[in-house]
């Protein structure tokens, strides 16, 4: 796509977004309660940001484990991760900008081969632990009496993408079919090279197949650090309403719903910078559910993209370097 349409397109997205987000701090009580909300976060918005910087270094400690022999340390495995979060953030390409960038950040230290491997495998487990999430927070919260058929709709949705999801890995884990293999022939030809662009692809795919040989101690370490990332997650959200004047009564069962919540808009708006507007649509909507108010839902969106944009600043310099 073109520089300029690119940057068209990405306005008029912003534009929907804060339209979207005016409508909804209208609609649940104006900006008045937001900034107090906001406000009665105060100096704890620093344990925010080392919740959410603590997040990212479990990411890079798994993809470290899953690049097991390879001189990747972690502050670079951290400094790259803080810049692709920031690539995904700031365009429409999600993880197609993320995890390419991931890769160009870490080439010095580890190869091509080892690196989009390594990559590819942390994103598998990540996946896969996202998938526990939100399947896990969408039974709990069907089984409330109380949820709106709206929100029962888009919960069964969610039930069925993620069975579907779970099947399809499972069969790609038990078949492994050979895609990298087949269509290695075809780069290698439009790339006008000679056999080196096939034989890198056999090897990727053979060293993402090859997870179902790793000793079990490695596999454990890896689903350890994308567990504890959820729990950090789960940990975010409980100081946050907690914090707020209607949130003295949340309960970590609840902290749980809004942050399974979050990850479902997260994953299926990646596509939206920063998610400006969506994410405060659902934390609104789930928080009322939950029996706070809709403002409780929106300020915690906003604490949480104001903690995306720090991070985005640090991964921006990071990029810049």
């Amino acid at each position: 796509m073109p520089r300029s349409k690119s940057i068209i397109l990405n306005l008029a997205v912003a534009l929907i977004g804060l339209a979207l987000l005016i409508v909804t701090v209208e609609r649940v009580g104006g900006w008045s309660a937001v900034v107090e909300g906001v406000g009665s976060v105060g100096r704890w918005f620093f344990v925010v940001v080392l919740l959410g910087a603590a997040r990212m270094g479990c990411r890079a400690r798994a993809w470290i484990a899953c690049a097991h022999g390879a001189e990747l340390r972690f502050r670079d495995a951290f400094g790259a991760i803080l810049a692709g979060d920031t690539a995904g953030n700031l365009t429409p390409l999600g993880v197609f900008a993320s995890e390419p960038t991931k890769i160009l950040m870490t080439r010095a230290k580890l190869s091509t081969v080892v690196s989009i491997a390594s990559v590819a495998i942390e994103n598998a487990f990540y996946t896969a632990s996202v998938l526990i999430v939100l399947l896990a927070g969408t039974w709990i919260f069907l089984q409330r009496a109380d949820v709106p058929p709206g929100l029962e709709q888009i919960s069964e949705v969610i039930l069925i993408a993620v069975t579907i999801a779970g099947v399809t890995g499972f069969w790609v884990a038990r078949s492994r079919p050979a895609v990298l293999s087949r269509l290695a022939p075809i780069a290698t030809r439009l790339s006008g090279r000679s056999h080196t662009p096939a034989d890198a692809a056999r090897e990727v795919e053979a060293r993402f197949y090859g997870v179902r040989q790793w000793p079990l101690a490695r596999v454990s370490r890896v689903v350890m650090w994308e567990a504890i990332f959820h729990v950090l997650a789960v940990a975010e959200v409980w100081l946050v309403l907690r914090l707020l004047p209607d949130g003295a009564t949340i309960t970590l069962a609840e902290a749980f719903l809004m942050e399974s919540a979050g990850r479902f808009v997260t994953v299926a708006f990646k596509f939206v910078p920063y998610r400006l507007g969506i994410d405060e649509v659902g934390s609104g909507a789930v928080a009322e559910v939950l029996g706070l108010s809709g403002a409780s839902g929106v300020t915690l969106a906003l604490v949480r993209r104001l903690r995306i944009l720090v991070l985005n600043a640090a991964g921006l310099l990071r990029l810049l370097r």
